[in-house]
């Protein structure tokens, strides 16, 4: 059926002109030749081409602009603060030194006094309370020892602006006394950071005559 189509179409434009012909030289519609020979025109085109969009195209009409893409969003700035005023308060440790027990019993139980210089200074605008620092030795955590805590060994509270030095005090034993006499070293945690230090080993501790 397909090598029909164009001798159908050729048959049917010469048909249209002649139409067109006649209605011109007979005077009856200048109008009608003019429109059917225009319809010919239209309808001749290229054998076996549609100017027609198939089923399931896009036809884009208008003038075609670039759009450039979307910028990426700006790089997320990282930012670290700490809240509070505590986190304004510089601690140092001056010094630290580990006393063993020198009678049999503090021995036995592997018994030692450690003493710490430290220094904190209040950098913020306000009054901070620094907590009862913590002697970290491996694993064992021990307190400052309450029943020599005086106003020279806490640090307590902090006006604006003040510096405070003060002497620590810790009672170890058993396997902490152990492990610091052989590392020389430990830490502290003091306004809630933890501060490495290293020590020196003093003379036992003799009970008063």
């Amino acid at each position: 059926m397909a090598p029909r189509q164009p001798r159908a179409r050729a048959f049917l434009r010469g048909l249209i002109r002649f139409v067109a012909l006649i209605a011109v030289a007979g005077g009856t519609g200048v109008a009608l030749g003019a429109g059917l020979s225009q319809l010919a025109d239209e309808d001749a085109v290229a054998p076996g081409v549609s100017d027609a969009p198939t089923s399931g195209s896009t036809v884009l009409t208008g003038v075609a602009t670039s759009v450039a893409p979307n910028p990426p969003p700006p790089p997320a700035t990282a930012t670290t603060t700490t809240a509070g005023a505590l986190g304004q308060v510089d601690v140092r440790v001056l010094g630290a030194i580990l006393h063993p027990a020198g009678t049999a019993e503090g021995k036995r139980r592997r018994r030692a006094r450690l003493t710490m210089r430290v220094q904190a200074i209040n950098e913020s605008g306000s009054t901070v309370t620094i907590a009862t620092p913590v002697l970290a030795v491996g694993s064992v955590r021990i307190r400052t020892d309450a029943a020599a805590e005086t106003a020279a060994t806490r640090l307590g509270e902090l006006a604006a602006g003040e510096t405070k030095t003060v002497t620590l005090r810790f009672e170890l034993q058993g396997e902490a006394t152990e492990k610091v006499t052989i590392d020389r070293r430990a830490r502290v945690v003091i306004a809630g950071r933890a501060l490495a230090f290293r020590l020196t080993v003093g003379a036992p501790v003799e009970p008063p005559s």
